[in-house]
């Protein structure tokens, strides 16, 4: 049975990991991706900049995998190899089902819902937590104005 031999990195957010001692590098045969649930394949490999053909080196990892962390679809990235196959294993970040807004009687809800998309925050968009915590601080801003002391956003 073969067993896959692996490429010690795993990836979190902005940065990358250790190598194992013996790290050594390998030419490219074929690239898998795997964990994709949304995006595409195809999307995954305009992004990655690495070819058939290529040889991979630890430098090159640390290329590959910021450029598929500075893509903003992925919040974990893993580097595998299986003999000379380069297998990228990745792990999306959340996207937006659907926006409900409830509640609000000061502002209108048309206004909010506008409001909302021109600031980027869109059903089926990649979920940006800073992006949603920069909104809920100007709504409150904006209740605050208006005398809503004690608003829940």
């Amino acid at each position: 049975m073969r067993r896959p031999l692996i490429i010690l990195l795993l990836c979190l957010v902005g940065g990358w990991s250790r190598f194992a001692a013996g790290f050594e590098s390998f030419p490219v045969s074929d690239i898998k991706v795997e964990g994709l649930q949304r995006i595409s394949e195809g999307t995954v490999f305009n992004y990655l900049p690495v070819e058939i053909g290529d040889r991979i080196t630890e430098s090159r990892t640390q290329q590959i995998i910021s450029a598929l962390y500075k893509t903003g679809f992925f919040k974990d990235v893993v580097l595998l190899r299986d003999t000379d196959t380069l297998i990228v294993k990745v792990q999306e970040r959340p996207s937006i089902a659907s926006i409900t807004v409830t509640g609000n009687k000061e502002l209108g809800s048309e206004e909010l819902q506008e409001g909302l998309k021109k600031a980027g925050l869109v059903e089926g968009r990649i979920l940006d937590a800073s992006l949603l915590d920069r909104i809920k601080q100007d709504l409150q801003r904006q209740y605050f104005v208006r005398g809503y002391y004690a608003v829940e956003i």
